[in-house]
């Protein structure tokens, strides 16, 4: 194209000439008519590369830009102001296309952070739609990619929803999973975009709850035994000697029930303390359905003793699993022993076995709503006589045999879900 450029102005002036050395012998008008001609001409040739070159370079500028083609660079045409433009333009483009690379890579970089986060990350659209959620939050959820959180029907999705913009709230739920939820939100070109964060916090307090039980235990159970050794052998040695003196039939009550009432302390002492000395599970191949089978008898005598029915719906062809048969039965026998109270007279009590789940189910009035979020702690119980201790032990055996379990009530039924 560029040899052919240069011929545009002798082109241009032939043309111009042509016609007036057609016309015969030259006269000074006619030398002073071209001369003009050709004036004219160049003063349009400037005028062009004046103004229309400009033009036309900052328009296919902007084409580029519309394209969004940062790769692209404009040509210089070797009249200044149009080089300028292009100039400055392509160092513009060069700007725009550092400022786009870098930008796209702190997104990759935050894509790969979030999806590789142990947090869970959920962020939501205007109208509460789930837009983007990384594999934790998945897991957590239980979920692949619900669209919004009235479509979950689990505890932690019915909690999300209730989140307010800027709250924090820890959640224990009825599988003694704990999280801590936030709800939050970022700018993006202008608006405020809402983002949920879940961190597990299970673990920890478990790890902190068990310390400090351990310790308020061992620190009772010392003093306790101690004083109640001294109180027990003073008591024996003052019933021995009233025993042959005429005050014996009138101290002999007091002092007998003074020594079963310290006996039980102490065995209330002692059990607290078996629940923080349990020990590590001794794993073996198990046949769950022999250990159920074995443990029969002492479940339904637990059952008749409240006046409930036991039912057993057993999978006959469950592999054996890897368990402390031990500890596994005596996990059994506090869930049984809570479904049959809650159960209580004329009700029932269901096994259900299958694969590497058993439900424990009851048709009792259920748990309290409120009770969802105490379940499992230390201490806390809704029977006027309990202590407390079934569900922590059982917590703490079920979790050293890393198992999935949770207490719910669906009316009318509560079902203690055990999974291996």
């Amino acid at each position: 194209m560029k040899p052919l450029r240069s011929l545009y102005f002798p082109a241009l002036c032939v043309a111009v000439l042509l016609p007036t050395l057609a016309c015969g012998v030259l006269t000074p008008w006619k030398t002073a008519s071209a001369i003009a001609c050709l004036l004219e001409l160049l003063l349009l040739i400037a005028v062009h590369r004046m103004l229309f070159k400009p033009l036309r370079v900052i328009e296919a500028g902007m084409d580029l830009l519309r394209e969004q083609d940062f790769s692209s660079r404009l040509r210089k045409v070797g009249q200044p102001d149009a080089d300028k433009v292009a100039g400055m333009f392509n160092y513009m483009m060069d700007r725009l296309r550092l400022q786009n690379l870098l930008i796209r890579e702190q997104h990759e970089f935050l894509d790969l952070l979030i999806d590789a986060s142990p947090m869970g990350v959920i962020i939501l659209d205007d109208e509460e739609q789930i837009t983007h959620l990384n594999d934790a939050a998945r897991t957590m959820l239980g979920v692949d990619w619900p669209r919004s959180f009235l479509s979950l029907d689990t505890p932690l999705g019915a909690a999300l929803a209730q989140l307010e913009q800027g709250q924090v709230r820890t959640l224990r739920l009825s599988n003694n999973e704990v999280f801590r939820c936030s709800r939050l939100h970022f700018m993006d070109r202008g608006w405020q975009h809402p983002f949920i964060l879940i961190d597990r916090l299970t673990d920890e307090v478990r790890t902190a709850e068990k310390q400090v039980f351990t310790r308020v235990i061992r620190t009772m159970a010392h003093e306790v035994n101690n004083s109640m050794a001294a109180i027990m052998s003073t008591l024996s040695t003052v019933r021995s000697i009233v025993a042959d003196t005429p005050a014996a039939g009138q101290l002999s009550g007091p002092i007998d029930a003074c020594l079963t009432r310290s006996d039980e302390l102490t065995g209330f002492v002692r059990r607290f303390a078996e629940v923080v000395k349990v020990p590590e599970p001794r794993l073996c191949l198990t046949d769950f359905m022999e250990l159920i089978n074995s443990a029969r008898p002492i479940l339904e005598s637990l059952c008749s003793a409240c006046g409930a029915r036991l039912i057993t719906d057993l999978d006959g062809d469950v592999a054996p699993l890897k368990m402390d048969p031990v500890l596994m039965q005596q996990a059994l026998v506090n869930i049984v022993k809570n479904a049959a109270e809650s159960a209580a007279q004329g009700g029932t009590v269901t096994l259900r076995a299958s694969g590497r789940t058993l439900l424990v189910i009851d048709n009792g009035p259920g748990l309290a709503p409120d009770a969802t979020d105490h379940l499992f702690s230390a201490l806390y119980t809704t029977k006027p006589d309990g202590q407390g201790l079934g569900l922590l032990l059982v917590a703490e055996i079920l979790n050293k045999h890393s198992a999935r379990f949770s207490l719910s009530t669906t009316p009318p039924l509560t079902t203690f879900a055990i999974t291996l």
